[in-house]
């Protein structure tokens, strides 16, 4: 009962950083992820757009947030696709693909239909991206080419990140709202 009342209170008040009871958060990906940090990440936590390396990611993000066991060392990001629906999603970089580069895994990807309206979400559990492919996140396609709103951009094999393209806007908290 706690845990409901927490949730219902964020999704009613407008709260910063520093002010979430995070006794009773098990997983900040799942518990505090409300439509006004999907619009608006930059307003409660510190983030880094538009993209973010493998190094970035394994220096800042990876174990940084609350989460439960199935979760740790995911990283997290907020999205607004090229066709203004929003939503977010956990990644981490996997092991070899097919062509024996790192693959992408995407994982409980969220996509709110108009989070301002309430359309109903849309989910997918996982996606592998192979190496220098896209996604378009409207229709969860990899390889969509001009439709797609992030990139797994793999340069060497060592430098890589993931991208946002196409007008797609992309925020990664650096920040647990846990702290």
């Amino acid at each position: 009962m706690k845990k409901l009342s927490f949730i219902l209170l964020l999704l009613t008040q407008n709260v910063f950083a520093g002010n979430f009871d995070c006794s009773v958060i098990y997983d900040e990906f799942d518990s505090l992820m409300h439509k006004s940090f999907i619009t608006n990440p930059g307003r409660y936590v510190r983030t880094q757009s538009h993209k973010i390396s493998r190094s970035t990611y394994n220096s800042t993000q990876k174990s940084l947030f609350t989460q439960s066991k199935k979760n740790e060392r995911m990283g997290i990001a907020v999205f607004r696709t090229n066709k203004n629906t929003y939503g977010k999603f956990m990644y981490t970089w996997g092991a070899p693909f097919n062509n024996g580069h790192p693959s992408l895994i995407l994982k409980n990807i969220v996509k709110y239909g108009r989070v301002m309206d309430g359309y109903k979400k849309q989910t997918r559990s996982k996606i592998v991206v192979p190496s220098s492919y896209t996604v378009d996140l409207d229709t969860f396609t990899v390889g969509s080419g001009a439709e797609s709103d992030i990139w797994f951009h793999n340069i060497d094999g060592r430098t890589m990140y993931l991208q946002a393209k196409n007008g797609a806007n992309l925020h990664f908290p650096m920040e647990s709202m846990c702290n």
